[in-house]
């Protein structure tokens, strides 16, 4: 292979990496956003509460566990070169 298609490739995975790394982030944001709110607002549901109370946190360790696996990925490619 031609060494400047290994480093396109190492670019390409670089910017990936920091995408989704920064799109899983709002993503968590929101969902911690979400689940603050939830305790200050009154449910409109009976349901409703029973869903919040166990879907935002499933989601929040969820989505931690996505960053986390993003963020060891990124920190090893970058520290890699």
């Amino acid at each position: 292979m031609d060494s400047s298609y290994i480093e396109s490739e190492k670019k390409a995975t670089l910017v990936g990496l920091w995408i989704l790394l920064f799109n899983f982030l709002m993503i968590f944001v929101w969902l911690s956003y979400e689940f603050y709110a939830f305790f200050n607002r009154e449910s409109d549901y009976r349901w409703e509460f029973t869903f919040n109370i166990v879907g935002i946190p499933f989601g929040l360790i969820f989505v931690g566990l996505i960053l986390f696996a993003i963020s060891k990925k990124l920190i090893m490619e970058i520290f890699n070169n």
